[in-house]
């Protein structure tokens, strides 16, 4: 019998994707595996365009880290899902997903699959908040306000921090206070008095060292500021030692965002532990995802979307794929 196709979007070479058949995994499905096809998965505007996409490739290389899809079968000893249940997973950018039972979480009933596969995004800033030695009500600034940092203006907020959040776009800034963001401005407001040294945590959320500069400069003596975004590429002609001077004399503690260094077992504050919070506080509207902040495209022409997304004009903070018209493919 001959192997069942499928659809993947793959980076065939810089700057450039494209939507691939492929062959389905036709190996007897592992008692703790679960398998089904895919709803939705997002694009991660950074990460995933910014250091996939625009990367010199030597090999065709998969690309997502966020799905959303609808089960069909399950292995002998799964418990926590069952055939027809939708589900949360870390996957690809791809039309069939096979992965181990610990990797699918339920997605709440009546949370729909485009707010869902959000639950990645949310995840991102969750573990700063755990670390961090600066406590509510202390005031917090977010400094990007691209997915990420959207997420952890809403989780700020949530944590009942007092939020101050920054974007030099102002599409951007729109769609963050559309998402309940309640105090947004277009630049770390460095002159003003009540803010200079007054901010307990900064979230650098752009991956741009002139705003890491810039909340070491705005931050309170022994205050954190924790690098969420990813400095991919160099934004500016900004020396270090401006940086290292900020730090040194201010006496600030700067950290990674530490979303890498979760645990992937099953404890309190693990991996999995905050993908499952995230879902329930999607689904309880404590995290707000508007139509606003992404455009759903179809799967069939990714270089398109790579490029509305790499050259700013998507008109929507990232894109998803809807992945149910190729079903019937």
């Amino acid at each position: 019998m001959s192997a069942q196709k499928d659809y993947a979007v793959q980076f065939v070479a810089k700057e450039k994707a494209q939507l691939v058949t492929i062959e389905r995994d036709n190996a007897p499905l592992g008692e703790n595996q679960v398998e089904g096809r895919t709803v939705v998965s997002l694009i991660s505007a950074g990460t995933e365009v910014v250091g996939g996409y625009c990367a010199d490739l030597q090999a065709a290389a998969s690309t997502g880290y966020a799905a959303v899809l609808e089960v069909e079968t399950i292995g002998s000893a799964v418990s926590t899902v069952s055939p027809g249940d939708i589900v949360f997973t870390t996957g690809n950018h791809r039309s069939y997903q096979r992965l181990d039972e610990e990797r699918a979480l339920r997605v709440p009933d009546g949370l729909p699959p485009e707010t869902a596969v959000f639950t990645r995004m949310v995840k991102i800033p969750m573990p700063a908040f755990v670390h961090t030695g600066v406590r509510p009500p202390e005031k917090c600034m977010v400094t990007g306000l691209g997915v990420v940092g959207l997420m952890a203006a809403q989780l700020a907020q949530l944590y009942c921090y007092e939020v101050t959040a920054c974007e030099p776009d102002a599409a951007r800034r729109r769609v963050a206070e559309e998402h309940g963001v309640s105090n947004v401005m277009p630049a770390v407001p460095l002159s003003d008095s009540s803010l200079q040294g007054q901010v307990g945590l900064g979230l650098e959320c752009s991956g741009h060292e002139q705003a890491a500069l810039d909340l070491c400069d705005v931050v309170r003596t022994h205050g954190e500021v924790l690098l969420v975004g990813v400095p991919w590429v160099a934004r500016s002609d900004l020396l270090a030692q401006k940086i290292l001077h900020s730090i040194f004399f201010n006496y600030v503690g700067v950290h990674s965002g530490w979303e890498g260094r979760m645990s992937d077992n099953q404890d309190f504050h693990s991996g999995r532990h905050h993908f499952s919070v995230a879902l329930d506080w999607l689904a309880a509207g404590k995290i707000e995802v508007h139509e606003s902040l992404y455009k759903k495209v179809s799967p069939t022409d990714p270089q398109t979307v790579y490029q509305a997304i790499l050259h700013n004009q998507l008109q929507a903070l990232t894109a998803m794929f809807d992945w149910r018209e190729l079903w019937s493919s």
